[in-house]
């Protein structure tokens, strides 16, 4: 007999009419069975059992079934929507025995992959009849109830998760049943030998008991034993596979062990076994495939088996005879249900309470189509919040998701969910997930964060043993306090989003996406509890609050230089943002001083670009409000910087080694790393009491933090007193930076990093992620400040999601960084080099028409604007921001580092202009209404600038191109362009344009010297005009015959109406106009291309710089 349970498909594609009804029908040799219909439903669930009759012929190893899945049509032939093809040869034998098929991808006609797969379950009932001397594993026939006694070890079932679950007290459940009685029976072993392999994968290990461990594993098969690499620490790697040749009698091999054992190869004594597993060889060949696959195996004290737990190992066994293949290695891992466990040995359930309070700054996530066809329709249009959060939370295979928050950005679901697991569990992450609902469409993760166990909860094994304190161990718990989402850019980039990867949390996000209050506890049960979410009582609401008071931060970023720059061609500015304050294309913060001017790259001469600021340095400044937590932030800073120190004086101790030089000289570097390390322990160390928003987690991270750094103390003194050989002592220090470096872990850091991006033309390049702690002031000690408070560092920045593995880098900074409570901004003025200046800025635009420079030509722009020219703007519409007052007049003020030209920074340089010629289709070519195009005066206007001479005596044709023997390439128009879109080299009947490019090389006279600035002294003259060809195009401070838009910038200075020095800047919160939307010439309001402008390109801000003599 053959059983089928088809269980359910998933993903299976609409059609044009909606959802399809699916029906499937299973096919085994002409024979032809189907399940009832699913009636509009992408992701069926049948739970059906198909029976076929061998009629006394046994499977074979070329059976197959033929699965075929159609959308049901109640009118006309059914239309197919994929088909599978199963093979049975895993039951080919004198068992019975059941395998899944999960996953199984449907085909199309075209035998392409459709997307949707289906999960089967097959079991198999070989017909009455002699057993096959072949199959090791033959079983005879036996009378009703003889599985009551007889032989059973017990292991025989099948292990988690194989056994479909149906309904019970239904027919299919107890067919399901049926299914693998045959594996309880009693085995008839043939008694010939035989060849056998035993192959066993040891894949890696998590939560292996003991502190500073090297693992190894041995694995003991038939007197054979195999070990793998040693490896460190307790969540080691190991994938290594081992083969195991046998020569014996089936009865013989499946009654052998294999012993898995795992040893700290770094201990003292010779034999420190860690943790053992043992299984018999007759279960993993009883198992489908007779393999194990991807199996995590229970550790335990075989000498004590009331110990608990001693770590976890994920192997797979396969037990292959003559002319077996392995089964197909699935990578996919349900955790908690792939768990064995050894006899007597059982965990215990533990429930995880973790309270969702609410989340913030959640981003907008679907398009507004919806909300645009309102507004067209004269309905106003909710562009705000157009997201519908709830929160998923996974953890060892479970999942529960909160309620949805309909069109809310910053929700509350004030709701509990209960996790039940059992503890100890060898998974290590909770993972949060705020995921976007969508009533037409699949839903959109926001953001993931994780919570890591082993950050949250602690054994304190070690600590107690070193020390003999106790209470050292805490259950894991977290908060309340708020985790921080990071992913893809905020602003909507529309489908499909390119990083839409960082919203799952595969790889750094790269922008910040809003947060989460959570609040995790602990507790430990006797038995599994049924409710799995409820919500938060009011009095719990009320003690969260204290949790969320916010401060007021400033924070400052002085730009020093930006270089290795590769050749950008657009203007670049760069933009500072901590949270969402700070982003210019953000519209729910007030508008900050938070970008750098644009400017335009320069040749280095070598091979990089740079841009020229000189000894004007672009600064960013801008206030946000967060929770003050610098009772967890010091802490990490005194430790980071006591691990940096000692890290230091450790490769100062190596290198020497390394040199052979003398031992007196090594015992002075030993004296002074030890010193230091005791000097550092010694002082004192940031303490929580008194604070008020103090959590669980705080206490218990103090607590351990302190009785480490007192293990670490004394037995530096001890080692101080009693050592005698240098390079033994080199292990244990290292296991104390290791320790540092887990101690300075702070899982409750709410406060968001602060990003770096850098901006060309419009389009977000690339990014740096600076953690705030890094940067923050502390008034508490020097030494709780963080590694590059107020100190210049470089930073290079990163490409988003970078698949050449940093091969190009985007840019280097050195820059300087200063972030501190608002109450103590004037500390700023101490770290403040330079002297700062503030400046209002817009840009005076005009167009030549008919011989003419004026207004009247401007096509998209007004009079005055700001630098992009999009925002409308105007001198008595400026208002300093308050606490601010304006220092001078308006005055022209040229950027000088948008303005340079094209040759800067090389000794060669190549000019060139494009010859245009035009006709009708099979005509004579006659030169083009535009003769010279392309951003180029006629040939015969260009002149040598000034330090340069020419390299070649006239124009060229260049000829390197994909172009005819006389240099020409060929095009045609299509209406309504007045230019052809692509070219050939070929002339063909057709064509109506051909060009050509003429070049000219130049280089450097060294006769000659020629200041950086050439020509900038003509600016006034000129009036501080710049011109373009056309609006949008590159400025250049010469004009040219060609120009057809000039542009100049005027600037106000502003200083504070009070003093306080270079701390002033941190007022600068707001935009400088009191309102942009003033009538145009032409009567209409300008409100909604402001708000487009605005959203896309910013608010007018102040620019801040920073003079160095």
């Amino acid at each position: 007999m053959l059983r089928v349970i088809v269980e359910s498909a998933t993903n299976i594609p609409k059609t044009k009419f909606g959802k399809p009804d699916p029906i499937v029908s299973v096919i085994f040799k002409d024979e032809k069975k189907k399940t009832k219909k699913i009636d509009s439903e992408l992701n069926p669930v049948w739970n059906e059992i198909l029976e076929f009759d061998l009629k006394g012929i046994a499977l074979d190893n070329s059976s197959s079934l033929t699965i075929i899945v159609k959308d049901f049509e109640t009118i006309g032939q059914n239309k197919l929507i994929g088909s599978a093809s199963v093979a049975l040869k895993d039951l080919v034998g004198n068992q019975s025995r059941s395998f899944p098929f999960k996953l199984v991808p449907l085909l199309n006609e075209r035998g392409q992959e459709t997307g949707a797969t289906i999960d089967l379950v097959v079991g198999y009932e070989p017909p009455a009849g002699p057993a096959n001397p072949s199959d090791p594993g033959g079983t005879n026939t036996q009378e009703d109830g003889e599985d009551e006694g007889g032989y059973d070890d017990g292991l025989d079932g099948p292990i988690g998760g194989i056994t479909p679950t149906l309904p019970s007290g239904t027919k299919e459940a107890q067919l399901a049943k049926r299914i693998t009685k045959g594996k309880k029976t009693r085995r008839i072993l043939s008694n010939k030998p035989q060849d056998f392999q035993i192959r066993v994968r040891v894949i890696e290990g998590r939560q292996l008991s003991g502190n500073n461990i090297k693992p190894v594993v041995k694995v003991h098969i038939c007197g054979q034993t195999h070990r793998t690499r040693i490896k460190r620490g307790n969540n080691p790697y190991f994938d290594e596979i081992f083969f195991y040749n046998v020569h014996m009698t089936p009865l013989e091999l499946l009654d052998e062990t294999v012993s898995i054992r795992v040893y700290d190869s770094y201990s003292l004594r010779a034999d420190c076994l860690m943790g053992e597993f043992k299984i018999d060889i007759g279960y993993v060949y009883d198992e489908p495939g007779h393999a194990v696959m991807r199996k995590w195996l229970l550790l335990s004290d075989p000498e004590d088996t009331n110990s608990g737990a001693k770590g976890y190992m994920k192997v797979s066994i396969f037990v292959l005879g003559t002319g077996d293949e392995p089964p197909v290695n699935n990578e996919s891992d349900d955790v908690e249900s792939n768990l064995l466990l050894p006899a007597g040995i059982a965990l215990r359930w533990v429930t995880f309470l973790l309270k969702i309070y609410r989340a913030e700054d959640i981003p907008q996530m679907d398009d507004a189509f919806a909300q645009t066809v309102k507004e067209i329709f004269g309905g106003e249009a909710d562009k705000k919040n157009l997201v519908d959060p709830f929160v998923e939370v996974s953890f060892a295979g479970k999942k529960v998701c909160t309620n949805i928050i309909e069109k809310n950005a910053n929700p509350e679901w004030n709701q509990i969910i209960y996790l039940q697991i059992k503890f100890p569990s060898m998974c290590e992450k909770i993972k949060l997930a705020v995921v976007d609902w969508d009533r037409l469409t699949k839903n959109d993760v926001v953001g993931t964060t994780y919570l890591s166990l082993s950050k949250i909860a602690s054994s304190g094994g070690e600590v107690e043993v070193n020390t003999g304190e106790t209470d050292v161990g805490f259950l894991p718990t977290f908060g309340p306090c708020y985790l921080n989402f990071y992913g893809s850019p905020r602003e909507y980039t529309g489908f499909p989003d390119p990083y839409d990867e960082l919203n799952f949390g595969k790889g750094e996000g790269v922008a910040y996406r809003g947060r989460i209050l959570v609040e995790l506890s602990t507790i430990l049960e006797s038995k599994p509890v049924s409710k799995k979410l409820e919500m938060i009582p009011n009095d719990d609401l009320l003690v969260v609050e204290k949790y969320q008071r916010r401060r007021k931060f400033c924070l400052a970023a002085v730009f020093h230089s930006a270089t290795m720059l590769q050749d950008t061609g657009e203007p670049i500015q760069f933009e500072v943002s901590i949270g969402n304050y700070g982003n210019k294309f953000d519209t729910t913060c007030k508008p900050l001083a938070s970008t750098t001017q644009y400017s335009r790259a320069v040749f280095d001469g070598n091979y990089y670009y740079y841009l020229p600021w000189a000894n004007t340095k672009p600064v960013v400044t801008l206030t946000s409000f967060w929770e003050d937590i610098s009772h967890r932030l010091d802490p990490v800073n005194v430790i980071l910087n006591m691990t940096e120190r000692l890290q230091s004086n450790l490769a100062t101790l190596k290198s020497g080694m390394q040199a052979k030089i003398s031992e007196n000289r090594l015992a002075e570097m030993w004296l002074k790393l030890i010193d230091e390390l005791t000097e550092d322990i010694s002082k004192p160390f940031p303490l929580i009491e008194g604070k008020s928003n103090i959590t669980v987690l705080d206490t218990q991270i103090e607590k351990l933090r302190l009785k480490s750094l007192k293990q670490i103390g004394e037995a530096a003194a001890r080692m101080r007193n009693e050592a005698t050989d240098l390079k033994a002592t080199l292990t244990e220090i290292e296991d104390w930076l290791d320790k540092l470096l887990q101690l300075s872990e702070e899982p409750q850091n709410s406060m968001p990093d602060v990003i770096i991006w850098m901006i060309r033309g419009e389009k977000r390049l690339a990014y740096a992620r600076v953690p705030a702690h890094q940067v923050l002031y502390s008034t508490t000690s020097p030494e709780s400040s963080g590694k590059y408070c107020g100190k210049t560092q470089t930073i290079f920045l990163k490409y988003p999601q970078d698949k050449t593995k940093d091969v190009k880098m985007p840019v280097e900074l050195r820059i300087n960084i200063w972030l501190g409570l608002s109450a103590v901004e004037k500390k700023f003025n101490s770290f403040a080099e330079g002297t700062f200046s503030v400046f209002a800025e817009m840009y005076e635009n005009q167009a030549l028409l008919f011989g003419k420079w004026g207004t009247s030509g401007l096509v998209g722009r007004h009079k005055f604007s700001d630098v992009t020219g999009k925002i409308k703007l105007k001198r008595e519409y400026f208002l300093p921001p308050k606490g601010w007052e304006w220092e001078g007049e308006w005055m022209v003020d040229p950027e000088r580092s948008l303005l340079t030209e094209a040759d800067a920074g090389h000794t060669e340089f190549t000019d060139e202009v494009y010859e245009n010629e035009s006709r009708y289709p099979g005509g004579e070519w006659k030169a083009a209404e535009e003769s010279y195009t392309d951003k180029a005066p006629l040939p015969r206007e260009f002149t040598c600038p000034l330090g340069w001479m020419w390299e070649d005596d006239a124009w060229k044709s260049d000829l390197n191109r994909a172009v005819d023997e006389h240099g020409w390439e060929y095009g045609i128009t299509i209406p309504p362009d007045t230019k052809p879109k692509s070219w050939v080299a070929a002339e063909k009947m057709y064509h109506t344009h051909r060009r050509r490019r003429l070049v000219r090389k130049r280089k450097r006279d060294p006769a000659q010297a020629v200041t950086t600035g050439r020509g900038m002294s003509s600016y006034e003259d000129q009036e501080g005009w710049e011109y373009a060809s056309l609006i949008g195009w590159k400025f250049h401070w010469k004009q040219r015959s060609s120009d057809t838009f000039r542009r100049r910038r005027w600037r106000r200075k502003m200083a504070p109406s009070e003093t306080h020095g270079a701390a002033a800047i941190f007022k600068l919160e707001g935009a400088l106009g009191a309102d942009t939307s003033v009538e145009d010439e032409e009567g209409k309001s300008s409100d909604k291309t402001k708000e487009s402008a605005t959203k896309v390109f910013g608010a007018n801000t102040p620019l801040v710089s920073c003079y160095f003599d």
